[in-house]
């Protein structure tokens, strides 16, 4: 009996003795089930989202006043130095335009586009219509002088518009510009069009898309921001929109298959801008049959933007033109082209003036900061680079 029950006794403290032990190995491991815990809490921990920092172009335009903002929204035909620096100053304009008449020499030009940007804390769009052939502003001032659209165009060969495109570009950043609103992306399909003429590279809108990818490309490869015109087309009108109002007398379906294949074709290839021309196009905007392209948010937002995907600058035709200044006000204008799409307003009767009334429309509600916004960023980001 007494054997048995130190047998039992036995058994007991050899079972103790291992628990025991069991315990104080577990008892010595409590640092890995604690880190264990730690991590598992912090991998179920939620994620720290920081602020984005903002674009330094955002930032920048919330630093601007509403006249700072709308003056950039402008490009002026260059006036006197001491009325430039008015408009740069007082105004804010956002650049000029130069014509035939303000240059002489190279130096001279050289000068005043440095002078310009010089007076301007935002750099200046400093522009110009150089399509070689008979628009050519500054050609003179070079020895070689580039030929017509149309005679490039008749050589078949792409790489002609973008070599002449890319010499052009050269001798454009060489002065001091940064615009040039060309090339002509206008399809002569009308010979009773002269407005247009040898300035189109063609009569065939394939090959005239050809030549207008190769020379948007050929300018931009110069650093000079290429702008195609004149959006919807005026390569089949018989009125020029300088003296009076212009006509497009075709449907959509005629359109897309001729005037907007070298449009197309440029937006393809990389375009910076699209200058709008002011014509009027009753079989297509069929319940506005009087209302110019200037004005219509169906050809720069819906076509423009959402058809085609461009996503530059909508610049308009110079807004002094006849086929708008003889039916509108210059408030109407500049109003119109602004709220239906146009990012920026080129060439106003008195750009003072324009940029007074646009203040004004702005504080009596007639379109919103937001609005405005669009377009600023869109300006301030081909302006810083």
């Amino acid at each position: 009996m007494k054997l048995t029950i130190l047998i039992l006794l036995s058994l007991i403290l050899i079972a103790c003795s291992a628990a025991i032990e069991e315990v104080e190995e577990i008892a010595a491991e409590p640092a890995v089930v604690i880190d264990e815990v730690v991590e598992t809490i912090i991998e179920d921990e939620e994620p720290q989202y920081y602020p984005e920092p903002l674009d330094p172009i955002d930032e920048f335009i919330s630093s601007m006043s509403i006249e700072e903002k709308i003056g950039q929204l402008f490009i002026a035909r260059m006036p006197t130095m001491t009325q430039a620096e008015s408009l740069i100053q007082d105004y804010h304009i956002g650049g000029f335009i130069l014509f035939s008449s303000d240059v002489s020499s190279i130096e001279q030009v050289q000068n005043l586009t440095s002078q310009l940007q010089e007076m301007s804390d935002i750099p200046l769009f400093i522009a110009v219509d150089e399509e070689g052939g008979r628009v050519s502003r500054v050609g003179r001032l070079f020895p070689e002088r580039s030929g017509t659209a149309f005679s490039i165009g008749q050589t078949g060969n792409p790489q002609n518009a973008y070599d002449a495109y890319y010499g052009i570009g050269n001798k454009l950043r060489y002065l001091g510009f940064n615009m040039n609103f060309a090339p002509v992306t206008d399809v002569w399909s009308n010979p009773a069009n002269t407005v247009i003429g040898d300035r189109s590279f063609g009569t065939e809108p394939e090959l005239v898309a050809e030549m207008v990818a190769a020379a948007v490309n050929g300018l931009q490869s110069a650093d000079i921001l290429a702008v195609i015109k004149h959006f919807p087309g005026h390569g089949d009108t018989y009125e020029d929109s300088h003296y009076n109002r212009t006509f497009y007398h075709h449907d959509r379906a005629r359109f897309d298959a001729i005037e907007a294949v070298p449009f197309r074709r440029g937006i393809e290839a990389g375009v910076e801008g699209v200058m709008m021309g002011h014509i009027i196009t009753p079989q297509i905007l069929t319940e506005t049959p009087d209302l110019p392209a200037t004005f219509s948010s169906y050809f720069m937002e819906q076509i423009l933007r959402e058809e085609m995907g461009f996503d530059g600058l909508i610049i308009t035709d110079a807004l002094d033109m006849r086929a708008l200044s003889r039916y509108y006000s210059q408030e109407e204008i500049v109003l119109n082209a602004f709220t239906n799409g146009a990012d920026i307003l080129l060439m106003p009767e008195d750009p003072s003036a324009a940029i007074n009334a646009m203040v004004e429309a702005f504080e009596n509600g007639y379109f919103t900061e937001e609005r405005l916004h669009e377009s600023l960023w869109r300006i301030l980001v081909h302006k810083k680079g």
